[in-house]
């Protein structure tokens, strides 16, 4: 994997300061500004536990009875592109390590 779309990556920008770890999101912000380079599992793994917890969050807004329809229709929208992008991930995750030689 070595790209994210732009929105991909901002959702990404957003769970990780969210949860706080700002190690984490060094870690993030340095891959994400080099670009070019391939997504390190564990990284991977940092982005996927910080956008389920975010995901979790988000689900919890929708049930509450506070939150508007328009609010609730914002954020099943944010929802199930968050999902997407963790299915991704997770694909990324559990393909074969490739070998060299």
């Amino acid at each position: 994997m070595t790209s994210l779309s732009p929105l991909a990556r901002r959702f990404t920008g957003l769970a990780l300061a969210k949860q706080g770890d700002q190690r984490h999101e060094a870690e993030w912000r340095a891959w994400a500004d080099d670009g070019g380079q391939i997504l390190p599992s564990h990284i991977a793994q940092v982005v996927l536990h910080a956008l389920s917890g975010m995901a979790l969050r988000m689900e919890d807004r929708i049930a509450d009875d506070a939150t508007d329809s328009s609010e609730a229709a914002q954020l099943e929208n944010d929802l199930g592109y968050i999902t997407d992008v963790e299915a991704v991930l997770l694909e990324y995750l559990h393909q074969p390590v490739r070998g060299y030689g």
